[in-house]
């Protein structure tokens, strides 16, 4: 009776990601294969949507600018894991020190955007106003590429790195103190505890943090709908592109086909590294 009642309690929950996850899923693997649009119906037309793609050069841009958008993966995963060995130490000022780096990660994306692009505005950001009191040129953070796609890259890392802080101290919570304690009477200094200890009992930590932050930085459309709307489809990642295909030109078919893509690359990503969580556990 009770194996039967967890699975009623279940059921609300199952239903939902049936409705609003597979299915959907689902209609798009199956509009990636139509001419879908709003106005003039649909109809199958086979594999011309991903020929259409492949032959695109805005969207072989905008996965290179996805695939360069990953480096924020290794910079968040380093920034937070000092911040969370920083934080351990200082035991006295630990929750003021986990509520102001957590702050950015509840503050609204929109917010955050807006604000950053008043940071980076060219004539009047507080950016370039910095760098022309120590007589350097202004920099076009918005305007040109790369260096737009780096200005979005720092917003990112701003959100993101009290989120990731955070899981950083559970894991450091169950490393046994045992451990840091023995190696420090052999001589061991925090550095040689860090390479020797901290990081391999961190290792399912740092490979659910990389799986994590790499499918959020492939999926990055807000904030750079927010800061760079204007400037062109080259500058943009994969989710852009498929928003300004499927939602400003309503060719539904084609931006289906791009959101196969999206999602064979981010499965793909998550899979090799559930494998490799699954061989460190072994």
């Amino acid at each position: 009776m009770k194996s039967k009642a967890v699975y009623w309690f279940l059921l609300p929950a199952f239903l939902m990601l049936i409705f609003f996850a597979f299915f959907p899923a689902l209609q798009v693997f199956y509009y990636s294969f139509l001419d879908y649009n709003v106005f003039n119906g649909n109809t199958f037309i086979g594999l011309q949507n991903y020929s259409k793609l492949f032959s695109d050069p805005n969207f072989w841009d905008a996965f290179k600018n996805s695939l360069i958008f990953l480096i924020v993966t290794p910079v968040l995963m380093i920034l937070s894991l000092m911040l969370a060995l920083m934080i351990r130490e200082k035991s006295g000022t630990s929750s003021f020190f986990r509520s102001l780096f957590f702050l950015p990660v509840v503050t609204p994306i929109v917010i955050a955007g807006i604000i950053w692009r008043w940071i980076f505005a060219e004539d009047t950001g507080l950016m370039n106003y910095l760098l022309s009191l120590a007589s350097i040129p202004q920099v076009p953070w918005l305007t040109n590429y790369p260096v737009n796609l780096g200005s979005i890259m720092i917003l990112t890392i701003w959100r993101g790195f009290g989120y990731y802080m955070m899981i950083f101290l559970a894991g450091l919570a169950i490393i046994p103190k045992e451990l840091e304690e023995a190696s420090r009477l052999d001589g061991a200094n925090k550095l040689q505890q860090i390479h020797h200890i901290i990081i391999p009992e961190l290792k399912p930590t740092l490979l659910l943090i990389f799986v994590i932050s790499s499918t959020n930085a492939i999926k990055i459309f807000t904030e750079l709908y927010i800061m760079i709307p204007g400037t062109p489809a080259s500058n943009k990642t994969l989710v852009y592109y498929l928003y300004k295909h499927a939602f400003e030109r309503f060719d539904f078919g084609f931006g289906s086909a791009a959101g196969v893509i999206i999602f064979i690359l981010t499965l793909g990503f998550s899979i090799i590294n559930v494998k490799l969580l699954d061989k460190e556990n072994v």
